[in-house]
């Protein structure tokens, strides 16, 4: 025998309190409701500041300092921030350039691993993001994508130190701020 539909009525009203909270405690709410999730992005509060970048690619990882991140050769980009509506300018070496010192290099050997591998870029508020190593590697992608210790050339301190920056995207949902890890995963199959 299934319950009547008056039993799932008053289920539904009773439940839906509790539904309603949840949503409260896990969706951040902006004062202005009538606002874009553009606007909700710089309402919140600054990353903790990343010290240093863990990078990890095929069980080999490697530790760079902002020093570290400062002495490789560097990239100067000039993005529009679309939830600022401001145009800015960060520098940093290029992802490619730390993911070849772990070991992915971009040589025709590694075309495949590139090709087939995937990239997780982690802040130390614990947001992430997806990259294809393809379109991080210049070889194969028109734009770029660096590790900003700079903007406007002084320490980022805004963003939280460290951030990922790319030129391609018309916002910048997948710049990182507070940069503090990277992991590499290749889909290549083990010969």
């Amino acid at each position: 025998m299934y319950p009547s539909p008056m039993k799932f009525l008053v289920a539904a009203l009773l439940l839906a309190p509790s539904v309603m909270n949840a949503q409260k405690t896990c969706m951040p709410m902006h004062a202005d409701h009538g606002s874009s999730m553009m606007d909700m992005h710089h309402d919140k509060p600054p990353v903790p500041p990343s010290k240093s970048l863990s990078v990890t690619f095929e069980g080999h990882s490697l530790t760079f300092s902002i020093q570290d991140l400062l002495s490789m050769p560097q990239t100067t980009v000039h993005v529009h921030n679309a939830h600022r509506s401001t145009d800015e300018t960060y520098s940093g070496p290029l992802l490619a350039g730390i993911l070849d010192k772990v070991g992915l290099h971009a040589t025709r050997e590694f075309e495949p691993m590139i090709l087939h591998s995937n990239i997780v870029a982690t802040a130390t508020d614990h947001y992430f993001v997806m990259y294809s190593a393809a379109e991080v590697e210049p070889s194969f992608s028109t734009g770029k994508v660096i590790v900003a210790v700079m903007k406007a050339d002084l320490p980022d301190t805004e963003g939280g130190l460290i951030q990922l920056i790319n030129t391609t995207d018309a916002r910048p949902a997948r710049w990182v701020h507070g940069l503090s890890q990277i992991n590499v995963t290749s889909m290549t199959p083990n010969n």
